[in-house]
């Protein structure tokens, strides 16, 4: 019994094999301007709110800056617990505060930035305190009852004692 074999040219696929390159360039070539796009946003969103360097304040005013806001902490944590005000109000005052302090500590008057300026930033505490304020803060009743304000005051007292 014979049996023929009848060999396919090398170059019988080289056309799946450019399609393929060029989609494959394509791809790259789009995820690497996304990502500098993404990357010319960031800058550009910190030159449009014109955020200053960091100005660090002597070693004793930060220190009374930093005692002033403690116990003003102090005092909006007693009046939670005593039930002087509700859960949605103590986040409103909670972001005043850390606010506040930011001002006081660094000279950038962070009190009317939206959340995402706040996160252009930079400071990485902030950042966490943000995120963690920001749906009890304007959220329904029922969307903030699962946050623990006590836990929310133990991290942003952690955060305003340790600010360098």
């Amino acid at each position: 019994m014979v049996t023929t074999v009848t060999l396919q040219s090398p170059f019988e696929y080289y056309w799946w094999l450019l399609i393929f390159g060029m989609l494959f360039l394509a791809g790259s070539a789009l995820l690497f301007f996304l990502a500098l796009k993404r990357l010319n946003l960031k800058r550009s969103a910190k030159k449009k709110l014109n955020i200053p360097d960091y100005k660090r304040p002597d070693r004793g005013s930060l220190v009374l800056i930093k005692d002033r806001y403690t116990r003003q902490l102090q005092e909006l944590m007693t009046s939670y617990t005593n039930k002087k005000i509700s859960k949605r109000e103590g986040y409103q005052r909670l972001s005043l505060l850390i606010r506040g302090f930011v001002s006081d500590a660094t000279g950038i008057n962070v009190e009317n930035y939206t959340k995402t300026e706040i996160l252009n930033c930079g400071y990485k505490s902030l950042d966490s305190l943000m995120n963690e304020y920001y749906v009890p803060e304007f959220a329904e009743g029922e969307r903030a009852q699962n946050r623990d304000f006590a836990a929310s005051c133990n991290k942003t007292m952690k955060v305003i004692k340790s600010w360098r």
